[in-house]
């Protein structure tokens, strides 16, 4: 069984130094139902200013225009985790996964590696391992994602994770209908 990781972030800017509000990464494997395992948790704030990671106002605006109940779970300061804390959890769950998920090419995991790297933290991945939902999703394959909440870090990553089962199961069935 392959274990692939789906993760979802929640920042204050689009660069690949923002800061990070919460992570949320899953364990799936793509051929099968559900996920494995779940990882949640919210970063520090004020250390990440410290690192002088990015706020745009542009994108506090946008959140000033989410759902008020997701704004809150984004934006409590309640249970937020040190960056090295955090950054040991994630590292403990994604190491050994064979290949690591995010929906867009240049966001979550270009992020997180930034944060890494600024942290001189080793990569869980090599680069070959990285993929993007938004692309498989493009080939005309529909993910038939559940509509749970969105802009929360957790089920936006079980949400993709279902998709990419979902898109997975459909080209084995088309291949198999076509030889």
């Amino acid at each position: 069984m392959a274990k692939h990781l789906m993760v979802d972030l929640e920042t204050l800017a689009v660069t690949p130094r923002a800061v990070i509000l919460s992570l949320g990464a899953v364990h799936f494997d793509p051929m099968g139902d559900g996920i494995l395992d779940t990882c949640y948790f919210k970063m520090n704030l004020d250390e990440q200013d410290q690192l002088k990671r990015d706020i745009d106002p542009n994108t506090i605006e946008w959140w000033s225009k989410q759902d008020p109940l997701i704004m809150e779970e984004a934006f409590d300061e309640k249970d937020r985790l040190p960056i090295n804390q955090g950054m040991n959890r994630f590292h403990n769950f994604a190491w050994g996964c064979d290949l690591f998920w995010s929906h867009g090419a240049t966001f979550d995991l270009v992020i997180l590696e930034d944060l890494l790297r600024q942290l001189n933290r080793p990569l869980p991945w090599n680069y070959w391992q990285l993929r993007d939902t938004r692309t498989l999703f493009d080939i005309g394959f529909t993910p038939n994602m559940p509509q749970n909440s969105k802009h929360d870090a957790l089920q936006d990553a079980i949400r993709q994770a279902v998709g990419v089962q979902n898109v997975y199961k459909q080209i084995s069935w088309f291949k198999n209908e076509n030889r």
